[in-house]
């Protein structure tokens, strides 16, 4: 009787474990989520030096999904449709002083492929480096 009642609560406990929420673990990405406001805002705020940096315009800028993580504020990783089925993925850095930096830009040929590095370069950006890594299905 005592082993099977260790038992249920063996499983029952495992079962309350596996259902709990994960948080994401210091320093870590956090679970990819759909975009709100705040995010899109901060896509509108860049949209200018990622296009800089790519040496494109694009007529459609809007966040998807978007991952943090808290590192002496807050970076973001971003998925951005581009149009002409087309994704770009931009890490910003959000400080402290409420300040967002582009830290690197990804750009992804469709948004239906998986991401294969083609061409990996480094930019200068306001005396800064920043990575910008082309994708490629």
């Amino acid at each position: 009787m005592a082993s099977r009642f260790c038992l249920l609560l063996v499983v029952v406990l495992f079962a309350i474990a596996e259902s709990a929420p994960t948080t994401p673990q210091l320093g870590g990405w956090s679970e990819w989520k759909n975009a709100d406001n705040s995010v899109n805002e901060i896509c509108r705020k860049l949209q200018p030096e990622v296009q800089k940096q790519l040496g494109e315009e694009f007529s459609r800028f809007e966040a998807l999904t978007y991952q943090t993580q808290v590192a002496g504020g807050v970076n973001y990783r971003i998925k951005v449709d581009v149009g002409v089925n087309k994704l770009v993925i931009i890490e910003v850095h959000h400080d402290l002083n409420q300040v967002d930096t582009l830290m690197k830009v990804e750009v992804v040929s469709s948004k239906n492929s998986g991401v294969v590095p083609v061409n990996y370069g480094v930019k200068k950006m306001n005396e800064k480096k920043v990575n910008v890594l082309v994708v490629k299905a």
